[in-house]
C-alpha cells in the first residue's frame, strides 16, 4: 500500500511539541514476535500558544493509573507554584494503555468544581498514546491556592479487561503580556462530594441539581458555565425517536424521548439558559472503527456552554438565597417537553466579578421567553435585560429527520443545529457581541446479530458526515483576559468516515476493542480550520482502519483552508 505523509515544514518551528512523563509507551510485540510501536490516537486541536516552550514554571498535578477504579476515584492535593509569575495556565493531559477495554470518561475536579471533562480512546494490546492541551486561566482563582484534586475514571480491569489507563496531568504556567482579571468567586452547581472524596457530578434525571447561594451585594457580572454529557441510555440521545414511538417494532431498538435534548439554567424556577448538546460521540460509539487513530470531535474536551446571568443581578444582590438549577429535557411526545432516560451526568460553575468599588448592585430584570414546539422542528428565542443595561440573549433552532428499518436496526439520522447568542462585554458598551454555532449531523447504520452469537459474528455498517461550525467570543475567557480574547475565535472542522465492524459474544477473550483481527475496516478523514488568538491554522487528515490503522495524509497549513459541506439529507442548510 502507497502511503503519503505530508507534514509542512513551517510546523516544526511554530509549534512545540510537550513531552511529559506518560507521552509515550515502549513498543511492544505481537502474537507472532513482531516489534509494534504504541500507536497515537489523536484528536485534531490548534496550538494553544504559537510555542508551548518559555514556561515561568511547570509541576505535575496528577499522575495515576486507573485500573480496577470503578468507585475509586484518584484524590490528591494541588499546591500553587512558589516563586513563578503567571497570567496564563495550560494543562497538558498525557494518557497511555495498552490491552483490552473500552472507553471510559473522565471527570477532573479541583474540590467540588469541575475543570475538565474527557473521554479515553480504546487501548489495542499493542498500546496506545495521545496528548491534549487545555487552557485552564478561567480558573485561575483557583490555581491560586491549594485545592483538592479528584479524578474518576472509572474502569474495569481483569482476566478479560486488561486495560489499565495511564494518566499524567502536567500544568505549564506562562508569564504573559496580558491584563488578567479572573473570578472572585467560583461556586460549584455539584453534589459537592468531594469531602466524601468523590467526584461531585450530578446524575440525571434521578438526581438533585439545585443548590442555593447568597452572592456578594456588589457581584458585578456572573456567568453559569455548564458541563453536560449522556451516558447510559442516553449516550446515543441523537437517534432516538418521540416517546410515543418508541414500540413500533417488536424489540427494544428503540430509545425514548427524541433525538432532541435542551440543557437548562434555572434561577428560582425561571429559565436563564440553556445549551443544545453537541453530539459527542465516544471512540466507542457508533462504530469503533471510526475513531482509530483519529477520534471525534470534543472527544478529548467535552465542551461546556455559558449562560450570562448578570441581568439577574438586580434580584441575586439582595442578600438572600437564591436557586441554581441545572436540568435536562427532551421531547416525551408530539408537543411536550418531559424527562430523559439515565443518565445524563452534568456539573456547572458560577463565575463572580465584584464591583471593587463594593457598590450594591439593583434593578429588576425583563425576560421574554419564544418557544413554538414542534415534532422534530424546534425553535428557542430567550432575551433578558438587567442592570446597567447588561443584556443576554439567546436564539436557537433545531431540525431533524431520522429514519427507521428493519425492526429498527437500520438507522437513517440527519439533524441541523444552530444557535446565536448575544451578551454585553460591559456597561460601557451598547453592541453586545454575538455568538454563533451549527453543527450538522448525518449517519447511517445498519446491524445484524445471529441466533447464536457464540459462533457467529454480530455486524455493524456505518457511515458518518458531521460538521462543527463556530464564530465566538467565549464569554469567561473574555471577561477574565479581555486584552486576548477580544477577537473572535473561529472554527470550522467537517469528519466524514465508513466501517465495518464484526464481533460476537466471545470477543473480549481474544481481541481488543479495535482488534483488526475481528475484520475492522474503516477510514475516516477530517477538515480543520481554525482562527484563534494564535493565528491561523489548518489541518487536513486521512486514515485506514483495517489489519494496521494508519495514517495516510497528514497536512498542516498556517493558514485557513477549505472545509466542504456535511451533507444533510432532506434538511435545508
Amino acid at each position: 500500500m502507497l502511503m503519503l505523509f505530508i507534514l509542512a515544514a513551517f510546523q516544526l518551528g511554530l509549534y512545540g511539541c510537550i513531552a511529559s512523563p506518560a507521552a509515550s509507551i515502549t513498543a511492544t510485540r505481537d502474537e507472532s514476535g513482531v516489534v509494534k510501536s504504541p500507536l497515537d490516537v489523536f484528536e485534531v486541536q490548534a496550538p494553544l500558544r504559537a510555542s508551548y516552550g518559555g514556561t515561568s514554571c511547570e509541576q505535575v498535578v496528577l499522575q495515576y493509573t486507573f485500573a480496577g477504579s470503578y468507585g475509586t476515584p484518584y484524590v490528591g492535593t494541588y499546591s500553587p507554584p512558589e516563586d513563578c509569575e503567571f497570567t496564563t495556565t495550560i494543562f497538558n493531559l498525557s494518557m497511555t494503555s495498552s490491552g483490552i477495554n473500552y472507553d471510559r470518561l473522565g471527570l477532573i475536579y479541583f474540590g467540588d468544581v469541575e475543570v475538565w471533562r474527557t473521554t479515553t480512546a480504546m487501548p489495542v494490546r499493542t498500546g496506545i498514546f495521545w496528548n491534549y492541551q487545555k487552557d485552564v486561566t478561567i480558573f485561575d482563582t483557583l490555581l491560586r491556592s491549594e485545592q483538592k484534586v479528584i479524578m474518576s475514571l472509572d474502569n474495569l480491569y481483569d482476566s478479560v479487561f486488561t486495560g489499565a489507563y495511564n494518566v499524567t496531568i502536567t500544568a505549564l504556567y506562562y508569564n504573559d503580556n496580558q491584563t488578567l482579571s479572573p473570578a472572585d468567586l467560583i461556586l460549584p452547581i455539584s453534589t459537592q462530594s468531594s469531602g466524601q472524596d468523590k467526584a461531585s457530578v450530578i446524575s440525571l434525571p434521578d438526581g438533585n441539581a439545585t443548590v442555593s447561594f447568597t452572592l456578594p451585594r456588589n457581584a458585578e457580572r456572573a456567568v453559569v458555565s455548564v458541563l453536560a454529557s449522556g451516558n447510559g441510555d442516553e449516550e446515543f440521545w441523537y437517534r432516538n425517536v418521540p416517546t410515543q414511538y418508541t414500540d413500533t417494532f417488536n424489540n427494544s431498538a428503540l430509545h425514548a424521548y427524541s433525538p432532541f435534548r435542551e440543557v437548562q439554567v434555572l434561577i428560582d424556577g425561571v429559565l436563564a439558559g440553556v445549551g443544545w448538546p453537541f453530539p459527542i460521540i465516544f471512540t466507542g460509539g457508533i462504530s469503533p472503527g471510526l475513531w482509530v487513530p483519529i477520534v471525534g470531535v470534543h472527544t478529548y474536551d467535552v465542551p461546556s456552554f455559558e449562560v450570562d446571568i448578570s441581568p439577574w443581578l438586580g434580584i441575586l444582590c439582595d442578600g438572600k438565597a437564591h436557586s441554581f438549577e441545572l436540568a435536562v429535557v427532551g421531547y416525551d411526545s408530539k408537543t411536550t417537553f418531559g424527562t430523559v432516560g439515565s443518565n445524563w451526568w452534568v456539573s456547572g460553575s458560577i463565575f463572580v466579578w465584584k464591583d471593587a468599588g463594593g457598590n450594591q448592585t439593583t434593578g429588576t430584570p425583563r425576560a421574554a421567553l419564544v418557544r413554538p414546539a414542534s415534532p422534530l422542528s424546534y425553535q428557542h428565542h430567550h432575551d433578558i435585560i438587567g442592570p446597567q443595561n447588561l443584556s443576554w440573549s439567546q436564539s436557537l433552532s433545531y431540525s431533524s429527520i431520522n429514519n427507521y428499518t428493519a425492526e429498527g436496526s437500520n438507522k437513517t439520522i440527519s439533524a441541523l443545529t444552530t444557535g446565536t447568542s448575544y451578551f454585553s462585554p460591559s456597561s460601557k458598551y451598547s453592541s453586545p457581541i454575538n455568538n454563533t454555532f451549527s453543527y450538522p449531523i448525518t449517519f447511517r447504520t445498519s446491524s445484524t446479530t445471529p441466533v447464536d452469537a457464540t459462533t457467529a459474528n454480530s455486524t455493524i455498517v456505518a457511515s458518518l458526515d458531521r460538521s462543527l461550525l463556530s464564530n465566538a467570543v467565549p464569554i469567561l475567557s473574555y471577561l477574565t483576559s479581555p486584552s486576548i480574547f477580544g477577537t473572535p475565535q473561529v472554527l470550522a472542522t467537517r469528519q466524514t468516515g465508513s466501517s465495518v465492524y464484526y464481533w460476537n459474544d466471545t470477543y473480549y477473550e481474544f481481541a481488543g476493542a479495535i482488534d483488526p483481527a475481528m475484520g475492522t475496516s474503516g477510514s475516516t478523514e477530517q477538515w480543520y480550520s481554525a482562527v484563534s488568538k494564535v493565528g491561523v491554522y489548518g489541518r487536513h487528515v486521512k486514515a485506514i482502519d483495517g489489519y494496521e490503522p494508519v495514517l495516510v495524509v497528514d497536512e498542516e497549513f498556517p493558514s485557513a483552508i477549505a472545509v466542504p459541506d456535511t451533507e444533510l439529507v432532506g434538511i435545508g442548510k
